[in-house]
Order: C-alpha cells, then sequence, then structure tokens
C-alpha cells in the first residue's frame, strides 16, 4: 500500500502532554519517546550484552521505529493482533540472520530414534521479567493453550504434527493431557509428533509458538499484555504502553539467556491501524528524513526512485531478498475453476515480468513456483515452462475449455486483501484484469476487502478468485509448500486445492530424515502445485529499509545481504554506533 507523507508534529505534541500528565518510569526530557537518550539501570546493565568498541556509550542505546499500535502482545493466539514487537518473548529456538536454528529459551534438542520425539533441555538460570523461573511446565501451558479451540488462534494448525493436535483444536477429543506436549522435569521438554517429523525444531522457532506466563494469564486473562501486567522472557520487558502514542521497552534486569541485547531501550512509535503491526514502517519516509526513527521500509517504486536519486538516501538504502509469493488461488471444486485447463490459461496469460519491471521497477522479481530464490530446494527455473506467459497456449487451453475468445465465461470478481485501487497491489489486479481481458476475453472485477473478513471467507473458501501473499515462517520447504497447500478440512486452511499424489509426498517429506532427499520430493510435489496450478504464481518481494547510519551489528547472510527480521535475533544483536553522537 502507497504511504501518504504528512507531518508528525501534532503526534509529539500530544506525546509530550500525555507524559505531563501520567507516570513514567524516567525522568524529564531524556525520556521522552523519540529522544536518543535513556537513562541507564543498574540492574538492567547487569544484563546488557558488552558493548562493541564503535559503539555510542550505554545511554545512546536507544532504538526507534513506527508501527501501528497492536491490540494486543499475545502473540502466541493472537498473532495478527500482536504483530511489531516479536523481540519481547524468546521461543524454544531462535533464528539468525540465514534463518537456520540457534538456541533460545533451549541449549540443544535432539531427535528420538524414532523420529517421532523431539526433546528440548532448557537454558539454567533462565528468567521471566518479574524474576519467576522459565520452566519446561511453562512451555506445556503455553502449547497446550495455543491449541485450544477456544483461543482464537488461526495458526493452531501450524502445530497439527504434534500428538493429538489436530483433534483436539477441532473438538474431536477434550483432554488436553492427551496432547504430545510434557514437561519431563523444570528443563525438560518433549514434545512428541503423530507421525516423524524433521522439521519440528523450526516450528518452535516460530513466532506463535512464544511462551506465556501462565500466572498473569490465568489472573488477567486476554488483558494479560497490558501494562504493568506484561511478563516476558526475553532481553526486553514491555516498560510503557500510552495507547494511541507510544509503547516503549527496556532490559530485562533478569535476563541470564543465549540471546542477550545491546540496546538499552526500543521505542516503538504508533502508526496506522492496530492489530496490523509492522516493525518496519508502513508511515512514509518523511519521520525517517526527520530524525524521529532510525529504519523505515520502503516499498513504493517512486519512494525506491526518489531515493537511489539522493546522494545523501541513497548511501542508507539496504535490499535483501524477501521470503514471501503473491499468487491467484482459485476455487478448485466449483465451475469455472474446477477445470485445470482455466487454470493454466490464466497462470500462462499474466505477463509478470511487465508487472516486475513497469510497475515494481524491479522490486519485485516474476515467480514461476511458490519458492523464491535462495530458498531451500529453490526449482523455480525447472517449474518457470509451466507458469511462463504464453499467450497462444493460453488462448488454446481456454477454448478447449469450452470458452474460446472467452465466450460464455462468467464475469467473476479478483478477491483483494486491503489492496485498494491506489496500492501497489492494487495497481497489480488492475494489470492482470487488463491481460486477461485483451488475452483471453474474459472480464474480472476486483473487489478489496478488510483483512479480517477476507482472511475468514478465505478459510471457509468463499472466494471464487483471489489475489494473496504467504511468507515463510521458517526456513524449511515445508513453511512454503505443507503448510498452505496440504489438504486440510473447510476453516483450517487456505485453499479447497487437493490432490493426491501431492499431499502424499508432503507426508512423505514431513517425516525424510535425509536432507537430500527431502528437497527430492518437495521438489516433485512443488512441480504437481505449479502444473496443476493450485495457485497462479505472480511475484516474489525483495525488502528495502532507509537505515540510520549509526545502526550497527546487522550480519551479513549467505546471499551476501543483511536482513532485518522481525523474529530473528537482530534486536539482540543490532547496536547505536559512535556516528550518532555527530547528529
Amino acid at each position: 500500500m502507497l504511504a501518504q507523507k504528512r507531518s508528525y508534529l501534532p503526534f509529539y505534541l500530544n506525546g509530550l502532554l500525555a507524559l505531563l500528565f501520567t507516570s513514567s518510569c524516567g525522568n524529564g526530557p531524556s525520556d521522552l519517546p523519540g529522544h536518543p537518550f535513556v537513562e541507564t539501570i543498574p540492574a538492567e546493565e547487569a544484563a546488557a550484552r558488552p558493548l562493541p568498541a564503535d559503539a555510542a556509550p550505554p545511554e545512546r542505546q536507544v532504538y526507534r521505529y513506527f508501527s501501528s499500535e497492536p491490540s494486543s502482545l499475545d502473540v502466541s493466539v493472537a498473532l495478527y493482533e500482536s504483530l511489531g514487537s516479536a523481540f519481547l518473548f524468546e521461543r524454544l529456538c531462535m533464528i539468525d540472520e540465514n534463518e537456520e536454528l540457534i538456541p533460545g529459551a533451549a541449549d540443544r534438542w535432539e531427535r528420538s530414534p524414532d523420529g517421532r520425539t523431539w526433546t528440548f533441555h532448557l537454558h539454567p538460570g533462565a528468567r521471566w521479567s518479574d524474576g519467576t523461573p522459565v520452566t519446561a511446565h511453562d512451555f506445556e501451558y503455553t502449547y497446550k493453550r495455543l491449541l485450544h479451540p477456544d483461543s482464537g488462534n488461526v495458526y493452531a494448525f501450524f502445530y497439527y504434527d504434534i500428538k493429538g493436535a489436530r483433534a483436539y483444536n477441532q473438538r474431536k477429543t477434550g483432554d488436553p493431557d492427551l496432547l504430545g506436549v510434557r514437561a519431563i522435569d523444570d528443563l525438560t521438554f518433549a514434545i512428541e509428533t503423530e507421525e516423524p517429523c524433521a522439521y519440528l525444531p523450526y516450528v518452535t522457532s516460530y513466532t506463535a509458538s512464544s511462551p506465556v506466563p501462565r500466572w498473569q494469564v490465568e489472573k488477567y486473562g486476554r488483558r494479560w499484555t497490558e501494562p504493568g501486567r506484561c511478563v516476558s522472557n526475553s532481553a526486553y520487558r514491555l516498560d510503557e504502553w500510552v495507547q494511541g502514542k507510544y509503547m516503549t521497552f527496556r532490559l530485562n534486569p533478569y535476563y541470564k539467556g543465549n540471546n542477550p541485547a545491546h540496546l538499552r531501550k526500543i521505542v516503538r512509535l504508533f502508526s496506522g491501524t492496530a492489530g496490523t503491526g509492522s516493525a518496519s514502517g508502513g508511515v512514509g519516509l518523511l519521520p525517517y528524513e526527520n530524525g524521529e526513527v532510525d529504519l523505515v521500509g520502503v516499498g513504493s517504486p517512486a519512494d525506491l526512485d526518489r531515493i537511489r536519486n539522493d546522494p545523501e538516501l541513497s548511501g542508507q538504502l539496504w535490499k535483501f531478498n524477501g521470503v514471501s509469493t503473491v499468487y491467484l488461488f482459485f476455487r478448485t471444486r466449483e465451475p469455472p475453476f474446477d477445470d485445470v485447463r482455466v487454470r493454466q490459461a490464466l497462470a500462462r496469460a499474466v505477463d509478470k515480468q511487465t508487472i516486475a519491471d513497469a510497475l515494481f521497477k524491479g522490486a519485485v522479481r516474476p515467480a514461476y513456483g511458490m519458492r523464491p530464490p535462495n530458498f531451500p530446494g529453490y526449482a523455480g527455473e525447472r517449474l518457470k515452462t509451466l507458469q511462463a506467459f504464453d499467450p497462444e497456449t493460453a488462448r488454446q487451453l481456454m477454448a478447449e475449455a469450452g470458452y474460446p475468445g472467452g465466450k460464455g465465461f462468467p464475469v467473476l470478481e479478483i478477491w483483494l486483501r486491503d489492496a485498494p485501487p491506489s496500492s501497489q497491489s492494487g495497481q497489480a489486479a488492475q494489470m492482470i484484469q487488463e491481460q486477461l481481458l485483451e488475452i483471453l476475453g474474459i472480464r474480472l472485477e476486483i473487489r478489496n476487502m478488510q483483512a479480517n473478513a477476507f482472511n475468514q471467507l478465505m478459510y471457509e473458501w468463499e472466494i471464487p478468485i483471489g489475489m494473496v501473499g504467504y511468507g515463510a515462517d521458517f526456513s524449511d520447504p515445508q513453511s512454503l509448500l505443507g503448510v498452505p497447500w496440504r489438504s486440510q478440512p473447510r476453516g483450517f486452511t487456505r485453499h479447497d486445492w487437493h490432490n493426491a499424489r501431492f499431499n502424499d509426498l508432503i507426508d512423505r517429506a514431513r517425516g525424510e530424515p535425509d536432507r537430500d532427499r527431502r528437497m527430492q520430493l518437495y521438489e516433485e510435489a512443488e512441480w504437481i502445485l505449479t502444473s496443476d496450478v493450485g495457485g497462479a504464481f505472480l511475484w516474489h518481494d525483495h525488502r528495502f529499509q532507509l537505515r540510520k547510519p549509526w545502526l550497527k551489528g546487522l550480519k551479513q547472510d549467505r546471499a551476501g545481504f543483511y536482513p532485518f527480521w522481525e523474529n530473528n535475533t537482530v534486536y539482540t544483536e543490532m547496536y547505536i554506533g559512535r556516528e550518532r553522537l555527530d547528529d
């Protein structure tokens, strides 16, 4: 979505008034949100990661960013409503700059000989931000809670590999003790799966796998993440939450885990609509250029052109590979999309290269499969022949399906999720609309919907044809192939597309311990998905960010980029360099 530029001076006047009339943990102007100073506290300093030689002093270790205000921080059951501050909780496993597993709350983990049980050994001495020990019982409670059918967790299906999880979440059994999650002792947590599950540790690294403090949840219910009640287990704790304005985070003085942090304070300034948080922007470039924030996402091709032509800003522009795919999906069990030839025709009638070049100015890459380049097992070049732009073949397929020149084809709507006509996705949909009319002679209208309504109807398989994106949650093909495309009952997965051979390959890959063999199984599965056009793949994203010169500590990935992902350990590695002293 194209962000509108506007002045944020009224925002800061309101923030100043709020601080004058509400209590704060700091004193005086040095604690105003956005100010690059923080009062250092001895207990917090003891938990801090030692600063590198080129770092600014501790009181200057303040990072500021814009994000919409979350409606909750209860990320394990309300993922969509709580994004933007995932660094508040430490999962059993965490991921690094290459999306590889590293220790989190667990120091190590191993799989049983039969592949059905993973055992995690927790870090001794770990503490919640109120000083309570972090134990395996906390994780047992968390997993049982996030799978409870009344939790409202839209990502519960993500955990269906766990023994008994599907039956419990779908109310076929009501006993949580039948779930394959248990604390063996205070520092040993075991997860048993229905079948051998080679990627299970990646599931534990997923944002929604964040632990919750049982005593706070049972005392306050859904309001346990509010100010004065929120208890976290990472290097950070919630400090302030001034509704409509900002929230701040400071070091957890009790943290003694695997991922201590340099930054002494993180300031999340609110913008946009509640419940759509993003750690990297969505507010335009003006706050960044005014020095109000240290990092902002860049999504507009027009902004990219301006930045590239600006002598100062061009040196602060960073690019890295995204791990998401945008595609068209269909209601494949009803006409006209129950005919694979119709789906194939639409896939071949979309000129993805023109969309990438003319509309996105090279900010995206054409997609020919579900997995983007540099993702494990990427086979896009081999798959390219299946959904490459080919107008003549597309027309022939439509004629064979009984719609020559579009004759007799019903007028349908492409449904979009929060993508008004002026947005990039909205403009892309208009280009697709024009291409399908010109090449196939079919008329499609465009309908834009609010995200929550769209998601509900998508899971109920009520959308005839839609355009949507999906991002990898971990660096294993299961995340992009198995999770969104393996058949599940209505209401528990995005799409109605069903292919028995695809399902079998995904199920076999799930438990295959040999990595090379797993990649072969996933490649064959993706070939079926692409040839049968479960989705017509459009583009993979690049990520662009403006970062102030004093943001240090980000690590280079295997592709040569310096990624900034909300759910990896960037917040514990990042620090403010001495360049901030000259600002």
